[in-house]
Protein backbone atom coordinates (compact mmCIF):
# COMPACT_ATOMS: atom_id res chain seq x y z
CA UNK A 1 0.00 0.00 0.00
CA UNK A 2 3.23 2.37 0.83
CA UNK A 3 3.89 2.01 -2.59
CA UNK A 4 1.11 3.62 -4.06
CA UNK A 5 0.66 6.42 -1.44
CA UNK A 6 2.83 9.58 -1.13
CA UNK A 7 2.06 11.76 1.54
CA UNK A 8 3.77 14.24 -0.25
CA UNK A 9 1.21 14.60 -2.60
CA UNK A 10 -2.41 15.63 -2.47
CA UNK A 11 -4.77 13.04 -1.25
CA UNK A 12 -7.38 12.63 1.23
CA UNK A 13 -7.92 10.19 3.64
CA UNK A 14 -11.82 9.89 4.75
CA UNK A 15 -13.15 7.07 7.69
CA UNK A 16 -16.33 5.98 8.05
CA UNK A 17 -17.35 3.64 11.21
CA UNK A 18 -20.63 2.75 10.14
CA UNK A 19 -18.63 0.63 7.23
CA UNK A 20 -15.67 0.17 9.10
CA UNK A 21 -13.27 1.53 6.29
CA UNK A 22 -11.82 3.88 5.28
CA UNK A 23 -11.45 5.61 1.48
CA UNK A 24 -8.23 6.58 0.35
CA UNK A 25 -8.23 9.15 -2.79
CA UNK A 26 -4.86 9.66 -4.54
CA UNK A 27 -3.80 11.53 -7.85
CA UNK A 28 -6.69 13.98 -8.76
CA UNK A 29 -7.71 14.03 -12.12
CA UNK A 30 -9.11 17.74 -11.60
CA UNK A 31 -9.05 20.12 -8.59
CA UNK A 32 -11.77 22.70 -7.88
CA UNK A 33 -11.17 25.80 -5.66
CA UNK A 34 -14.26 28.32 -5.93
CA UNK A 35 -15.93 31.03 -4.09
CA UNK A 36 -18.95 30.71 -6.54
CA UNK A 37 -20.54 27.52 -4.64
CA UNK A 38 -23.52 27.62 -7.47
CA UNK A 39 -20.99 27.29 -10.28
CA UNK A 40 -18.91 24.65 -7.99
CA UNK A 41 -21.87 22.42 -8.16
CA UNK A 42 -22.21 22.22 -11.54
CA UNK A 43 -18.81 21.20 -11.52
CA UNK A 44 -19.36 18.19 -9.12
CA UNK A 45 -22.48 17.48 -11.04
CA UNK A 46 -20.59 17.46 -13.97
CA UNK A 47 -17.57 14.97 -12.77
CA UNK A 48 -19.91 12.41 -10.85
CA UNK A 49 -22.53 12.24 -13.75
CA UNK A 50 -18.73 11.29 -16.09
CA UNK A 51 -18.70 8.17 -13.55
CA UNK A 52 -15.90 9.90 -11.05
CA UNK A 53 -15.48 10.65 -7.78
CA UNK A 54 -15.79 14.06 -6.16
CA UNK A 55 -13.71 14.49 -2.37
CA UNK A 56 -13.59 18.00 -0.65
CA UNK A 57 -15.07 20.66 1.60
CA UNK A 58 -17.02 23.94 2.06
CA UNK A 59 -16.61 26.41 4.56
CA UNK A 60 -18.83 27.67 6.49
CA UNK A 61 -19.28 30.39 5.57
CA UNK A 62 -20.22 28.74 2.05
CA UNK A 63 -23.74 28.54 3.57
CA UNK A 64 -23.99 32.34 3.22
CA UNK A 65 -23.36 32.13 -0.48
CA UNK A 66 -26.64 29.95 -1.72
CA UNK A 67 -28.97 31.59 1.21
CA UNK A 68 -30.67 35.30 -0.38
CA UNK A 69 -31.31 36.11 3.18
CA UNK A 70 -28.28 36.07 4.55
CA UNK A 71 -25.55 39.12 4.18
CA UNK A 72 -22.62 38.46 1.60
CA UNK A 73 -19.27 37.66 3.98
CA UNK A 74 -15.37 39.29 3.63
CA UNK A 75 -14.04 38.09 -0.23
CA UNK A 76 -12.39 34.84 0.47
CA UNK A 77 -14.15 33.49 3.47
CA UNK A 78 -16.73 31.44 1.44
CA UNK A 79 -14.82 28.80 -0.01
CA UNK A 80 -15.13 25.25 -1.67
CA UNK A 81 -12.29 22.97 -2.30
CA UNK A 82 -12.69 19.81 -4.10
CA UNK A 83 -10.48 17.36 -5.95
CA UNK A 84 -11.85 14.38 -9.15
CA UNK A 85 -10.62 10.92 -8.61
CA UNK A 86 -11.47 8.16 -10.98
CA UNK A 87 -11.29 5.61 -8.43
CA UNK A 88 -11.15 5.10 -4.70
CA UNK A 89 -8.96 2.54 -2.58
CA UNK A 90 -11.16 1.11 0.45
CA UNK A 91 -9.30 -0.09 3.49
CA UNK A 92 -10.58 -1.99 6.43
CA UNK A 93 -9.14 -1.42 9.91
CA UNK A 94 -5.79 -3.55 9.96
CA UNK A 95 -5.20 -2.07 6.11
CA UNK A 96 -5.82 1.46 7.96
CA UNK A 97 -3.23 0.55 10.49
CA UNK A 98 -0.58 -0.82 8.17
CA UNK A 99 -0.83 2.40 6.42
CA UNK A 100 -0.68 4.72 9.15
CA UNK A 101 1.68 2.34 10.67
CA UNK A 102 5.04 4.10 9.05
CA UNK A 103 4.09 7.64 10.08
CA UNK A 104 3.26 6.77 13.82
CA UNK A 105 6.76 9.03 14.62
CA UNK A 106 7.09 11.53 17.58
CA UNK A 107 4.16 14.09 17.09
CA UNK A 108 2.18 16.40 19.28
CA UNK A 109 -0.11 19.47 19.85
CA UNK A 110 0.25 22.84 21.85
CA UNK A 111 -2.14 23.77 24.14
CA UNK A 112 -4.94 26.21 21.99
CA UNK A 113 -4.21 29.80 22.30
CA UNK A 114 -7.38 31.84 21.51
CA UNK A 115 -7.41 34.31 19.05
CA UNK A 116 -10.09 36.02 20.40
CA UNK A 117 -9.87 38.10 24.34
CA UNK A 118 -12.01 36.10 26.63
CA UNK A 119 -13.73 39.58 27.57
CA UNK A 120 -14.91 40.36 24.09
CA UNK A 121 -16.38 36.31 23.72
CA UNK A 122 -18.04 37.16 27.05
CA UNK A 123 -19.66 39.75 25.98
CA UNK A 124 -20.48 37.98 22.40
CA UNK A 125 -22.66 35.61 24.40
CA UNK A 126 -24.47 38.00 26.02
CA UNK A 127 -25.09 39.68 23.19
CA UNK A 128 -26.52 36.17 21.93
CA UNK A 129 -28.62 35.72 25.30
CA UNK A 130 -30.34 39.48 24.51
CA UNK A 131 -31.49 38.18 21.12
CA UNK A 132 -32.62 35.51 22.89
CA UNK A 133 -34.61 37.18 25.35
CA UNK A 134 -35.89 39.66 22.65
CA UNK A 135 -37.74 36.32 20.66
CA UNK A 136 -35.61 36.40 17.84
CA UNK A 137 -33.49 33.06 18.49
CA UNK A 138 -34.20 29.75 20.85
CA UNK A 139 -30.32 29.20 20.47
CA UNK A 140 -26.62 29.96 18.60
CA UNK A 141 -23.40 28.30 18.49
CA UNK A 142 -21.06 30.80 19.44
CA UNK A 143 -17.11 29.87 18.59
CA UNK A 144 -13.85 31.15 18.26
CA UNK A 145 -10.54 30.61 16.54
CA UNK A 146 -7.70 29.56 18.24
CA UNK A 147 -3.58 29.08 17.06
CA UNK A 148 -2.06 25.42 17.79
CA UNK A 149 1.22 24.89 17.72
CA UNK A 150 2.14 21.93 15.65
CA UNK A 151 5.14 19.44 16.32
CA UNK A 152 5.82 17.23 14.25
CA UNK A 153 4.67 15.88 10.88
CA UNK A 154 0.88 16.25 10.44
CA UNK A 155 0.32 13.01 9.16
CA UNK A 156 2.08 12.07 12.30
CA UNK A 157 0.12 14.07 14.72
CA UNK A 158 -3.06 12.40 12.55
CA UNK A 159 -1.89 8.60 13.33
CA UNK A 160 -1.24 9.91 16.73
CA UNK A 161 -4.74 11.45 17.31
CA UNK A 162 -6.90 9.42 15.39
CA UNK A 163 -8.54 6.32 16.37
CA UNK A 164 -11.62 4.57 14.68
CA UNK A 165 -13.85 4.88 18.09
CA UNK A 166 -12.87 8.33 19.37
CA UNK A 167 -13.38 9.99 15.36
CA UNK A 168 -15.93 8.07 13.41
CA UNK A 169 -16.09 10.26 11.09
CA UNK A 170 -12.75 11.33 10.91
CA UNK A 171 -9.73 11.99 7.73
CA UNK A 172 -6.77 13.75 6.48
CA UNK A 173 -6.65 15.79 4.01
CA UNK A 174 -3.19 16.91 2.08
CA UNK A 175 -4.33 19.83 -0.13
CA UNK A 176 -0.82 20.88 -0.99
CA UNK A 177 1.42 23.98 -0.75
CA UNK A 178 1.88 22.86 2.91
CA UNK A 179 -1.87 22.54 3.83
CA UNK A 180 -3.32 19.84 6.26
CA UNK A 181 -6.74 19.42 7.24
CA UNK A 182 -6.99 17.09 10.67
CA UNK A 183 -10.45 15.78 11.18
CA UNK A 184 -11.17 14.24 14.29
CA UNK A 185 -14.95 14.74 13.77
CA UNK A 186 -17.22 12.31 16.11
CA UNK A 187 -20.29 13.89 13.76
CA UNK A 188 -22.12 12.37 10.90
CA UNK A 189 -23.48 15.14 8.57
CA UNK A 190 -25.45 13.49 6.50
CA UNK A 191 -25.13 10.49 4.20
CA UNK A 192 -26.99 9.51 1.05
CA UNK A 193 -26.93 5.66 0.13
CA UNK A 194 -29.24 5.22 -3.21
CA UNK A 195 -32.22 7.10 -2.73
CA UNK A 196 -31.74 6.72 1.28
CA UNK A 197 -30.56 9.76 3.68
CA UNK A 198 -29.50 9.93 7.18
CA UNK A 199 -28.44 12.81 8.99
CA UNK A 200 -27.03 12.56 12.56
CA UNK A 201 -27.10 15.86 14.81
CA UNK A 202 -25.09 15.55 17.86
CA UNK A 203 -25.85 18.52 20.86
CA UNK A 204 -25.07 17.21 24.44
CA UNK A 205 -22.38 16.49 26.27
CA UNK A 206 -21.01 15.21 29.50
CA UNK A 207 -17.71 13.80 30.26
CA UNK A 208 -16.75 10.47 30.95
CA UNK A 209 -16.80 9.00 34.68
CA UNK A 210 -13.83 7.77 35.93
CA UNK A 211 -15.37 4.39 37.09
CA UNK A 212 -17.37 1.97 35.16
CA UNK A 213 -20.42 2.91 37.84
CA UNK A 214 -20.17 6.08 37.11
CA UNK A 215 -19.45 6.40 33.67
CA UNK A 216 -22.88 4.63 33.14
CA UNK A 217 -24.36 6.89 35.55
CA UNK A 218 -22.85 9.82 33.75
CA UNK A 219 -23.87 8.79 30.34
CA UNK A 220 -27.79 8.07 32.12
CA UNK A 221 -28.03 11.21 33.35
CA UNK A 222 -27.17 12.51 29.67
CA UNK A 223 -29.70 10.57 28.16
CA UNK A 224 -32.85 12.52 30.60
CA UNK A 225 -31.42 15.29 31.15
CA UNK A 226 -33.93 17.80 30.42
CA UNK A 227 -32.20 20.59 29.34
CA UNK A 228 -30.06 18.73 26.88
CA UNK A 229 -32.91 17.15 25.65
CA UNK A 230 -34.75 20.22 24.65
CA UNK A 231 -31.71 21.63 23.00
CA UNK A 232 -31.07 18.21 20.84
CA UNK A 233 -34.72 18.06 19.55
CA UNK A 234 -34.58 21.52 18.45
CA UNK A 235 -31.59 21.22 16.28
CA UNK A 236 -33.29 17.97 15.10
CA UNK A 237 -36.41 19.71 14.12
CA UNK A 238 -34.13 22.12 12.29
CA UNK A 239 -32.74 19.19 10.77
CA UNK A 240 -36.18 17.33 9.95
CA UNK A 241 -36.76 20.90 8.26
CA UNK A 242 -33.44 20.98 6.06
CA UNK A 243 -34.56 17.45 4.67
CA UNK A 244 -37.56 18.04 3.40
CA UNK A 245 -36.74 20.41 0.86
CA UNK A 246 -34.92 17.22 -0.80
CA UNK A 247 -37.28 14.76 0.04
CA UNK A 248 -40.36 12.72 -0.59
CA UNK A 249 -42.97 14.47 1.20
CA UNK A 250 -43.61 12.12 4.60
CA UNK A 251 -40.86 10.42 4.20
CA UNK A 252 -39.16 12.41 6.75
CA UNK A 253 -38.61 10.00 9.94
CA UNK A 254 -36.58 10.49 13.36
CA UNK A 255 -35.55 7.33 15.23
CA UNK A 256 -33.16 6.78 17.49
CA UNK A 257 -33.93 10.05 19.35
CA UNK A 258 -31.55 10.82 22.37
CA UNK A 259 -29.28 8.39 21.89
CA UNK A 260 -25.96 8.46 23.65
CA UNK A 261 -23.19 7.90 21.94
CA UNK A 262 -19.56 7.05 23.81
CA UNK A 263 -16.71 8.17 22.93
CA UNK A 264 -12.92 8.14 24.91
CA UNK A 265 -13.26 11.68 26.77
CA UNK A 266 -16.98 12.05 26.62
CA UNK A 267 -20.48 11.01 26.66
CA UNK A 268 -22.50 12.97 23.55
CA UNK A 269 -26.00 13.04 22.89
CA UNK A 270 -27.36 12.49 19.15
CA UNK A 271 -30.55 11.99 17.07
CA UNK A 272 -31.29 10.00 14.03
CA UNK A 273 -33.25 11.77 10.83
CA UNK A 274 -34.14 9.63 7.77
CA UNK A 275 -35.80 10.19 4.85
CA UNK A 276 -35.93 9.36 0.74
CA UNK A 277 -34.51 11.30 -1.59
CA UNK A 278 -37.20 12.98 -4.13
CA UNK A 279 -36.81 12.33 -7.69
CA UNK A 280 -34.72 14.27 -9.54
CA UNK A 281 -32.47 15.14 -6.54
CA UNK A 282 -28.55 13.93 -6.08
CA UNK A 283 -26.41 14.04 -3.21
CA UNK A 284 -24.91 17.15 -4.70
CA UNK A 285 -28.90 19.03 -4.02
CA UNK A 286 -28.70 17.22 -0.10
CA UNK A 287 -25.26 19.17 0.10
CA UNK A 288 -26.66 22.27 -0.88
CA UNK A 289 -29.59 22.24 0.53
CA UNK A 290 -28.38 20.92 4.36
CA UNK A 291 -24.83 23.00 4.25
CA UNK A 292 -24.10 24.17 6.90
CA UNK A 293 -25.30 22.07 9.28
CA UNK A 294 -28.05 23.23 12.21
CA UNK A 295 -26.05 21.18 14.99
CA UNK A 296 -23.29 24.75 14.79
CA UNK A 297 -25.83 27.11 13.67
CA UNK A 298 -28.61 27.71 15.79
CA UNK A 299 -32.70 27.93 15.37
CA UNK A 300 -34.21 29.64 13.56
CA UNK A 301 -30.93 28.76 11.24
CA UNK A 302 -30.68 31.76 9.07
CA UNK A 303 -31.34 34.10 11.96
CA UNK A 304 -29.06 32.12 13.98
CA UNK A 305 -26.63 32.72 11.79
CA UNK A 306 -27.20 36.07 11.05
CA UNK A 307 -26.22 36.72 14.53
CA UNK A 308 -23.44 34.84 14.18
CA UNK A 309 -22.30 37.01 11.51
CA UNK A 310 -23.20 40.31 13.72
CA UNK A 311 -21.20 38.60 16.62
CA UNK A 312 -18.36 36.46 15.64
CA UNK A 313 -14.98 38.43 14.76
CA UNK A 314 -13.51 35.87 12.65
CA UNK A 315 -14.42 34.16 9.73
CA UNK A 316 -14.52 30.11 10.79
CA UNK A 317 -13.30 28.53 7.43
CA UNK A 318 -13.11 24.63 7.62
CA UNK A 319 -14.31 25.07 10.88
CA UNK A 320 -18.18 23.75 11.35
CA UNK A 321 -17.82 23.52 7.31
CA UNK A 322 -18.30 20.01 5.88
CA UNK A 323 -15.69 17.74 5.20
CA UNK A 324 -16.27 14.18 2.73
CA UNK A 325 -17.01 12.17 -0.69
CA UNK A 326 -19.77 11.96 -3.59
CA UNK A 327 -19.64 8.98 -5.34
CA UNK A 328 -20.13 8.19 -8.75
CA UNK A 329 -23.60 9.64 -10.21
CA UNK A 330 -23.92 11.03 -6.79
CA UNK A 331 -25.90 8.33 -5.68
CA UNK A 332 -24.01 8.09 -2.98
CA UNK A 333 -22.11 10.59 -0.76
CA UNK A 334 -21.08 11.35 3.40
CA UNK A 335 -20.36 14.07 4.67
CA UNK A 336 -18.83 14.94 8.45
CA UNK A 337 -19.41 17.97 10.37
CA UNK A 338 -15.86 19.40 10.66
CA UNK A 339 -15.71 19.62 14.38
CA UNK A 340 -12.16 18.79 16.38
CA UNK A 341 -10.49 19.91 12.93
CA UNK A 342 -6.90 21.39 12.50
CA UNK A 343 -5.87 23.40 9.66
CA UNK A 344 -2.41 23.26 9.22
CA UNK A 345 -0.24 25.20 7.89
CA UNK A 346 4.26 25.11 8.48
CA UNK A 347 4.14 24.41 12.46
CA UNK A 348 0.89 26.04 13.80
CA UNK A 349 -2.79 25.15 13.04
CA UNK A 350 -6.32 26.75 13.31
CA UNK A 351 -8.63 25.48 15.72
CA UNK A 352 -12.37 25.86 16.26
CA UNK A 353 -13.63 26.13 19.26
CA UNK A 354 -17.77 26.62 20.26
CA UNK A 355 -20.55 26.22 22.11
CA UNK A 356 -24.61 26.12 21.98
CA UNK A 357 -25.87 29.53 23.44
CA UNK A 358 -29.59 29.19 25.47
CA UNK A 359 -31.45 31.32 27.57
CA UNK A 360 -29.53 30.49 30.99
CA UNK A 361 -25.77 29.81 29.38
CA UNK A 362 -23.37 31.14 31.94
CA UNK A 363 -20.56 33.07 29.70
CA UNK A 364 -17.59 32.10 31.79
CA UNK A 365 -18.60 28.38 31.57
CA UNK A 366 -19.92 28.03 27.69
CA UNK A 367 -15.97 29.43 27.81
CA UNK A 368 -14.28 26.93 29.51
CA UNK A 369 -16.70 24.18 27.76
CA UNK A 370 -15.05 25.52 24.33
CA UNK A 371 -11.32 25.17 25.87
CA UNK A 372 -12.31 21.49 27.18
CA UNK A 373 -13.49 20.29 24.12
CA UNK A 374 -9.91 20.77 22.94
CA UNK A 375 -8.86 17.91 24.76
CA UNK A 376 -8.95 15.60 21.58
CA UNK A 377 -5.57 17.00 20.99
CA UNK A 378 -4.24 15.04 24.04
CA UNK A 379 -4.74 11.73 23.59
CA UNK A 380 -7.28 10.12 26.59
CA UNK A 381 -7.33 7.01 25.19
CA UNK A 382 -4.37 4.08 25.92
CA UNK A 383 -2.08 2.46 23.21
CA UNK A 384 -1.78 -0.54 24.94
CA UNK A 385 -3.96 -2.76 27.42
CA UNK A 386 -2.39 -4.28 30.32
CA UNK A 387 -2.91 -7.73 32.29
CA UNK A 388 -0.34 -9.28 34.66
CA UNK A 389 -1.52 -12.29 35.88
CA UNK A 390 0.67 -15.50 37.66
CA UNK A 391 1.17 -18.87 35.05
CA UNK A 392 0.95 -21.96 37.38
CA UNK A 393 0.77 -25.31 36.47
CA UNK A 394 -2.60 -26.14 35.58
CA UNK A 395 -4.22 -23.03 35.84
CA UNK A 396 -3.83 -19.20 35.71
CA UNK A 397 -5.50 -17.75 39.82
CA UNK A 398 -8.11 -15.32 39.15
CA UNK A 399 -7.39 -16.04 35.19
CA UNK A 400 -11.88 -14.24 35.34
CA UNK A 401 -11.09 -11.37 37.13
CA UNK A 402 -7.98 -10.30 34.62
CA UNK A 403 -10.43 -11.24 31.76
CA UNK A 404 -13.61 -9.11 33.24
CA UNK A 405 -10.94 -6.24 34.04
CA UNK A 406 -9.27 -6.25 30.26
CA UNK A 407 -12.86 -6.41 28.62
CA UNK A 408 -14.26 -3.52 30.72
CA UNK A 409 -11.12 -1.37 29.53
CA UNK A 410 -11.90 -2.46 26.26
CA UNK A 411 -14.93 -1.34 26.31
CA UNK A 412 -14.48 1.91 27.61
CA UNK A 413 -11.69 3.02 25.31
CA UNK A 414 -12.98 0.65 21.99
CA UNK A 415 -10.81 -1.65 21.56
CA UNK A 416 -11.96 -4.90 19.91
CA UNK A 417 -11.70 -7.71 22.16
CA UNK A 418 -12.23 -11.04 21.80
CA UNK A 419 -12.70 -13.49 24.45
CA UNK A 420 -13.34 -16.67 23.70
CA UNK A 421 -10.48 -16.42 21.48
CA UNK A 422 -8.26 -14.66 23.74
CA UNK A 423 -9.44 -17.83 26.45
CA UNK A 424 -8.48 -20.66 23.95
CA UNK A 425 -4.90 -19.29 23.78
CA UNK A 426 -4.35 -18.56 27.22
CA UNK A 427 -5.80 -22.64 28.18
CA UNK A 428 -3.47 -23.51 25.54
CA UNK A 429 -0.47 -22.38 28.13
CA UNK A 430 2.26 -24.75 30.05
CA UNK A 431 4.32 -23.90 32.77
CA UNK A 432 5.90 -26.29 35.28
CA UNK A 433 6.74 -23.79 37.65
CA UNK A 434 5.03 -20.40 38.31
CA UNK A 435 5.62 -17.66 36.08
CA UNK A 436 5.08 -14.32 35.42
CA UNK A 437 2.68 -13.64 32.27
CA UNK A 438 2.06 -10.15 30.74
CA UNK A 439 -0.69 -9.85 28.25
CA UNK A 440 -1.12 -6.93 25.79
CA UNK A 441 -3.95 -5.55 23.84
CA UNK A 442 -3.62 -3.14 20.82
CA UNK A 443 -5.66 -0.77 19.49
CA UNK A 444 -6.43 -2.92 16.51
CA UNK A 445 -7.14 -6.26 19.26
CA UNK A 446 -4.27 -7.93 18.44
CA UNK A 447 -2.77 -9.45 21.79
CA UNK A 448 0.40 -10.20 22.65
CA UNK A 449 1.54 -12.96 25.11
CA UNK A 450 4.78 -12.57 26.99
CA UNK A 451 6.14 -15.00 29.52
CA UNK A 452 9.29 -14.16 31.91
CA UNK A 453 10.57 -15.60 35.49
CA UNK A 454 8.58 -15.26 38.74
CA UNK A 455 10.31 -12.13 40.83
CA UNK A 456 11.75 -13.89 43.70
CA UNK A 457 9.28 -13.63 47.14
CA UNK A 458 10.57 -10.94 49.28
CA UNK A 459 12.19 -11.62 52.85
CA UNK A 460 10.37 -9.62 55.63
CA UNK A 461 8.09 -6.69 55.33
CA UNK A 462 9.34 -4.33 52.28
CA UNK A 463 10.02 -1.05 52.49
CA UNK A 464 6.98 1.30 51.60
CA UNK A 465 7.92 5.11 51.19
CA UNK A 466 4.94 7.99 50.35
CA UNK A 467 5.16 9.93 47.52
CA UNK A 468 2.18 13.32 46.19
CA UNK A 469 -0.23 11.05 43.60
CA UNK A 470 1.41 12.16 40.32
CA UNK A 471 -1.92 12.23 38.30
CA UNK A 472 -4.98 14.18 38.94
CA UNK A 473 -7.56 11.48 40.90
CA UNK A 474 -9.79 11.46 37.73
CA UNK A 475 -7.34 10.94 35.28
CA UNK A 476 -7.82 7.72 33.33
CA UNK A 477 -4.61 6.21 33.61
CA UNK A 478 -5.53 5.25 37.41
CA UNK A 479 -8.69 3.52 36.77
CA UNK A 480 -7.19 0.86 33.85
CA UNK A 481 -3.97 -0.77 33.70
CA UNK A 482 -1.85 0.27 30.31
CA UNK A 483 1.23 0.91 28.97
CA UNK A 484 0.86 4.52 29.95
CA UNK A 485 2.30 4.07 33.52
CA UNK A 486 5.39 6.82 33.22
CA UNK A 487 4.52 8.75 36.01
CA UNK A 488 3.87 6.26 38.09
CA UNK A 489 6.83 4.19 37.60
CA UNK A 490 9.17 6.87 37.77
CA UNK A 491 7.20 7.66 41.34
CA UNK A 492 8.28 4.42 42.55
CA UNK A 493 11.93 4.76 41.44
CA UNK A 494 12.18 8.27 42.67
CA UNK A 495 11.68 6.58 46.11
CA UNK A 496 14.40 4.21 46.29
CA UNK A 497 12.35 1.75 48.03
CA UNK A 498 10.67 -1.43 47.03
CA UNK A 499 7.02 0.72 46.52
CA UNK A 500 5.99 3.50 46.68
CA UNK A 501 2.17 4.72 47.99
CA UNK A 502 0.42 7.66 46.39
CA UNK A 503 -0.68 10.34 48.93
CA UNK A 504 -3.69 12.67 47.27
CA UNK A 505 -3.33 16.62 48.10
CA UNK A 506 -6.03 16.44 50.36
CA UNK A 507 -3.76 13.19 52.55
CA UNK A 508 -5.98 10.55 51.40
CA UNK A 509 -4.06 7.20 50.64
CA UNK A 510 -4.63 5.09 47.23
CA UNK A 511 -2.42 2.51 45.82
CA UNK A 512 0.84 2.37 44.99
CA UNK A 513 3.02 1.91 41.66
CA UNK A 514 1.57 -1.46 41.12
CA UNK A 515 -0.12 -2.88 43.97
CA UNK A 516 -3.16 -2.28 46.11
CA UNK A 517 -3.26 -1.15 49.69
CA UNK A 518 -4.72 -2.84 53.03
CA UNK A 519 -4.72 -1.81 56.68
CA UNK A 520 -6.08 -4.43 59.10
CA UNK A 521 -8.36 -3.61 61.44
CA UNK A 522 -10.76 -5.39 63.47
CA UNK A 523 -10.11 -8.99 61.63
CA UNK A 524 -10.78 -7.33 58.23
CA UNK A 525 -8.48 -5.49 55.53
CA UNK A 526 -9.24 -2.12 54.73
CA UNK A 527 -8.89 -0.65 51.53
CA UNK A 528 -9.24 2.43 49.71
CA UNK A 529 -12.16 3.43 47.77
CA UNK A 530 -12.09 3.06 43.81
CA UNK A 531 -13.25 6.52 43.99
CA UNK A 532 -10.53 8.07 45.27
CA UNK A 533 -8.38 7.89 42.05
CA UNK A 534 -7.10 4.04 41.81
CA UNK A 535 -6.82 0.67 39.71
CA UNK A 536 -9.41 -1.85 40.60
CA UNK A 537 -6.99 -4.53 41.67
CA UNK A 538 -7.75 -8.36 40.96
CA UNK A 539 -7.06 -9.54 44.45
CA UNK A 540 -8.48 -6.27 45.60
CA UNK A 541 -11.66 -7.55 43.96
CA UNK A 542 -11.11 -10.74 45.25
CA UNK A 543 -10.99 -9.92 48.58
CA UNK A 544 -14.03 -7.36 48.99
CA UNK A 545 -15.90 -9.87 47.31
CA UNK A 546 -15.20 -12.87 49.78
CA UNK A 547 -16.23 -10.18 52.10
CA UNK A 548 -12.27 -10.48 53.60
CA UNK A 549 -11.87 -6.53 52.91
CA UNK A 550 -14.08 -3.24 52.68
CA UNK A 551 -13.73 0.15 51.66
CA UNK A 552 -12.47 2.65 54.08
CA UNK A 553 -10.52 6.27 53.67
CA UNK A 554 -6.65 5.91 54.89
CA UNK A 555 -4.46 8.08 55.62
CA UNK A 556 -0.73 8.25 56.33
CA UNK A 557 -1.73 7.66 60.36
CA UNK A 558 -3.13 4.08 59.55
CA UNK A 559 -0.23 2.66 58.86
CA UNK A 560 1.80 3.14 62.02
CA UNK A 561 0.49 -0.65 62.99
CA UNK A 562 1.58 -2.34 59.86
CA UNK A 563 0.20 -2.53 56.30
CA UNK A 564 0.08 -4.96 53.77
CA UNK A 565 -0.06 -4.37 49.83
CA UNK A 566 -0.54 -7.08 47.04
CA UNK A 567 -1.45 -7.84 43.21
CA UNK A 568 -2.68 -11.05 41.84
CA UNK A 569 0.97 -11.58 40.51
CA UNK A 570 2.32 -11.64 44.57
CA UNK A 571 -0.25 -12.28 46.76
CA UNK A 572 -0.20 -10.11 49.72
CA UNK A 573 3.16 -8.28 51.35
CA UNK A 574 3.98 -7.61 54.75
CA UNK A 575 4.89 -3.81 54.28
CA UNK A 576 6.57 -1.16 56.70
CA UNK A 577 7.20 2.64 55.83
CA UNK A 578 10.76 2.72 54.99
CA UNK A 579 12.65 5.85 57.26
CA UNK A 580 12.47 9.27 56.17
CA UNK A 581 15.82 10.46 54.50
CA UNK A 582 17.64 12.41 56.86
CA UNK A 583 17.59 16.32 55.72
CA UNK A 584 20.63 17.69 53.85
CA UNK A 585 22.90 19.64 56.27
CA UNK A 586 22.73 23.36 55.36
Amino acid sequence: MSAMFDPALPFALLWDAESACARLFTHAAETLESQDPAAAFATLRRWTAEGDWAVGALSYEAGHMAEPRLAALPKGSAWLRFTRHRDCRTLDCAALADLLAPYATPASAGAPEPLVAREDWLAAVTQVKRYIADGDIYQANLTFPARVAIHGHPLALFARLFTPTAAPHGGVVYAGGGRWWLCLSPELFFAAEHGQLTARPMKGTAPRGLTEWADSEAAAVLATDPKNRAENLMITDLIRNDLARVAVPGTVRTSALFAVETYPSLHQMTSTVTATLAPGHTAIDVLAALHPCGSITGAPKIRAMQIIAETESAARGLYTGSLGWIGPGAAQARFAVAIRTLEVAGRTARLGLGAGIVADSDPQAEWDECLAKARFLRPSAPVTLIETMRLEPGCIPRLARHLDRLQQSAVRFGFPFDRPSLEARLSALRTAEPRRLRLLLGQSGAVALQLSPLPPAPEGPVAVALAPLPLQPSDWRLAHKSGDRAALDAARRASGQFECLFVRPDSLLTEGSYTSLFVPRGGRLLTPPLARGLLPGVLRAELLAEGRAEEADLTADDLAHGFFIGNSLRGLLPAALAPAPAPIPG
